[in-house]
Formats: structure tokens, C-alpha cells, sequence
């Protein structure tokens, strides 16, 4: 596993300056992607103040309290009288951590950092004893810029494709999982990709579904690598695959709930002739979307830089931003519809897999309907930036490596 002092990913900053602030902080995202690595690196900052927990190898005592949990671990070494913060690791282990984290909070003695590998384990453990208590921060697999400086290259100035185009093409095809990233050859990239899906397979699939669910488990995997990017219909997932519409839901909660896979819900402001009800799912990693593909010998949709800019989207979008697609019952739409919550503007999408400076026709339709709301527009390429003008609102033509969120 990589070290977070040689590469400053901003993972490891949000979650240093969250916990200055908050009492209680859950640090939640897939598995293998670093959190262990993050918090031990941050309790060996300040040993002194700092405990470090493994919540999976702690008695299998069921602590009723904070105190219980407390007087065990001092007791048995793990916590020092003069260290006021805990940080426990793979915490949906610990029964009772609702109220085990609520005592924490209102009695506020301790701050406590907690982490997760999957949030349906975690919510499994939870009631709504922490609303308002928590603060969270998601750590997904390196966003392109992260990859890149554990590649040794730095992008803070604006570059062109040209100079980082081996570098796209690399996480288009194997992702940001740091353990894909640091290994060298192909051959141990999908060592490392065979062993993080056998890390799904045995701690949350084969815990969190039935027989009949567990068996059908990679079919309907299969079924969303290969229509990554599409409508998803119940209806033509249960004929192709002879499965149960409630053991596809279930499954497709477990996919979802272990940021395996992502849905998008449609713009929730539709019209008479726009979609309204079915989401489409993409890959939280691309590398993971393509050792599916590889594993059941299927041909993509040919969305993978839309479910790379997806990928990005999750790990740079503002946490008061909501996602969304829009799409015409015609089949006409627009990827990715961002909607801020603060200022109730929208931010239109559009994803090309090639170089294009061509405004998309749909933009004027969007903005026929819903220009009032309209921010400004992007049209996501290969290696153009440039901005054009739709009437009053600009058009930015980025990067698809690029943050779009600068002007």
C-alpha cells in the first residue's frame, strides 16, 4: 500500500482538517482504497493524543456504552489516560456503534474518528441516534490528479493533453485504486484487481446476500459493466438474467452501498416528455468497470471517458452539489446535470470521447427549458479548452482530465 507522506493526496487533508473541527467524524468509501493508511498515518502525527482501534480485533464483548468501550480499552492498553482522541478502524464491527458514537458525542470527553469499508455495513450498525452529530467525508480511489502525482507528474498549471495523454489512457483503462496504481506491470495490476473484488466477494456479498442473490451476483455485475452509462429497466434486467426483480434490487443495493457502482437519478424538474423514473449506473472505478468486462469476456457500451468523468464528478464535486442526467423520451439528453443547492444553479454536462468545439443542439434545448437556472455550460472532450457563447451563457469546452469547476 502506497504511504500518504509520499503522496499528498487531498483525501488525507480533508480528513486532517475535518477532525480539528469535528467531534465526531466518519471516514467512509470502497475497500483498499487508503483509509486505513490515512488515519494511521494521522494518529502517528500525535501519538500522545491519538489512539489508534481495530475494531475486528477487539473482544467479541457487546459494549453496551461508551464507557464499557473506554474502560476496555484502557484496561487492556489500547487508550491512554492523556489521549483524547480515538480513531476506530473497520468500526461496523463494533456492535452497537450507534449508541456507542452518540455517548461519545454527548458526553464529549473524547473526538472520535471512525472508519468503514462499505456504508451499508455501517448503517446496518446505526439508527438515527447520530442525525445531526456526524460529520462524513468519502474516500473513493485517486481522482486523475492524485493519480498523477503518485505518477510523479503535477498538473496545478493548466497543461495539454499531449503532455499527460499515456497517463489518461492508463487510468481509462486501470483506475485509481492505489494498489492498480503503484504496481508496475500488467500482469500485477490485475493481481491487485483480482484481489479487491475477492475482498467484495467475501466480506459483503457473501455476508449481505442469500443463496439465489450471491449466485446471481456477477451476472447482474456483468449486466451493468456492459450497459454502463444506460437507462437501467427492471424489467429487461429480470428477463435477461431470470432473476427476481426483488433479488436484482437487493443486489444492486449491495453494488451501490460498497461504491462498487453509482446510479443517477433524472432531473427531478421533468416535463410530460422526459424521463422520470429509471436511473443509470455507472462504475465508481474504471479499472474495476474494465476487469469486469475482461472477467465475463463482454464488449462495453463504449462509455468508459463518461464513466470516467462520473468517477471524477463523486470525488471533485461540491458536497452541496446533487448529480443528475436528463434525457428526452426521444433518447435525446444531456449526461450530467449539477444542480448547487446553495445558489439553485445548474451546470449541463455533456461528454465526448473525441477533440469537438461543436456546441451539442440539446444545450438549446435545455436552455429553452430551464435557462433561467442554467450557470454556464461544459462539453467535456478529449484535449480542447476553449469557450464558446450560447446567446448569454458560456460554453466551456475542457479537458476531460481537467477540474471544469475553473473558469
Amino acid at each position: 500500500m502506497y504511504k500518504v507522506h509520499m503522496i499528498k493526496i487531498k483525501a488525507y487533508f480533508k480528513v486532517k482538517e475535518l477532525i480539528k473541527k469535528e467531534k465526531l467524524v466518519m471516514v467512509i468509501g470502497p475497500r483498499r482504497v487508503g483509509k486505513t493508511t490515512i488515519i494511521k498515518q494521522l494518529v502517528e502525527e500525535d501519538p500522545q493524543v491519538n489512539a489508534y482501534i481495530l475494531a475486528d480485533q477487539l473482544s467479541r464483548r457487546e459494549f453496551k456504552t461508551a464507557n464499557e468501550l473506554v474502560s476496555y480499552l484502557q484496561f487492556n492498553g489500547l487508550l491512554k489516560q492523556n489521549q483524547t482522541r480515538i480513531f476506530i478502524d473497520e468500526a461496523h464491527y463494533l456492535p452497537n456503534l450507534g449508541i456507542i458514537l452518540k455517548n461519545f458525542f454527548d458526553e464529549g470527553k473524547y473526538r472520535v474518528v471512525v472508519t468503514g469499508s462499505g456504508s451499508f455495513n455501517i448503517y446496518h450498525n446505526l439508527g438515527s441516534e447520530l442525525v445531526g452529530r456526524k460529520a462524513m467525508i468519502y474516500i473513493y480511489p485517486f481522482d486523475f490528479e492524485d493519480f498523477l502525482l503518485a505518477k510523479g507528474k503535477n498538473i496545478e498549471a493548466k497543461v495539454e493533453y499531449d503532455f499527460v495523454k499515456n497517463e489518461v489512457q492508463e487510468y481509462l483503462e486501470w483506475g485509481g485504486y492505489p494498489e492498480v496504481v503503484m504496481a508496475k506491470t500488467a500482469e500485477e495490476k490485475i493481481d491487485c484487481q483480482v484481489k479487491i473484488f475477492q475482498s467484495y466477494l467475501d466480506e459483503d456479498v457473501k455476508l449481505l446476500l442469500n443463496r439465489e442473490e450471491y449466485f446471481g451476483f456477477e451476472d447482474v455485475l456483468g449486466y451493468l459493466a456492459k450497459n454502463v452509462g444506460s437507462i437501467l429497466i427492471w424489467e429487461n434486467m429480470r428477463r435477461d438474467l431470470g432473476l427476481s426483480i426483488v433479488a436484482l434490487k437487493k443486489i444492486k443495493e449491495v453494488l451501490d452501498h460498497s461504491f462498487i457502482t453509482y446510479h443517477v437519478l433524472p432531473f427531478p424538474m421533468n416535463r410530460a416528455d422526459e424521463i422520470k423514473k429509471h436511473q443509470k449506473t455507472y462504475f465508481v472505478d474504471n479499472g474495476l468497470l474494465n476487469y469486469v468486462l475482461r472477467k465475463k469476456m463482454l464488449v462495453g457500451s463504449g462509455k468508459r471517458e463518461e464513466n470516467f468523468v462520473l468517477s471524477q464528478l463523486l470525488k471533485i464535486k461540491q458536497t452541496a452539489t446533487d448529480l443528475y442526467f436528463w434525457q428526452r423520451k426521444n433518447g435525446f439528453e444531456i449526461d450530467f446535470i449539477l444542480y448547487n443547492l446553495l445558489d439553485k444553479k445548474l451546470i449541463p454536462v455533456e461528454v465526448k470521447s473525441g477533440d469537438t468545439d461543436n456546441i451539442p443542439k440539446i444545450f438549446n434545448t435545455f436552455e429553452a427549458a430551464y435557462g433561467e437556472m442554467v450557470d454556464y455550460y461544459v462539453v467535456i472532450n478529449r484535449s480542447i479548452r476553449k469557450i464558446r457563447n450560447l446567446g448569454e451563457k458560456e460554453v466551456r469546452f475542457r479537458q476531460m482530465f481537467e477540474n471544469f469547476y475553473i473558469p
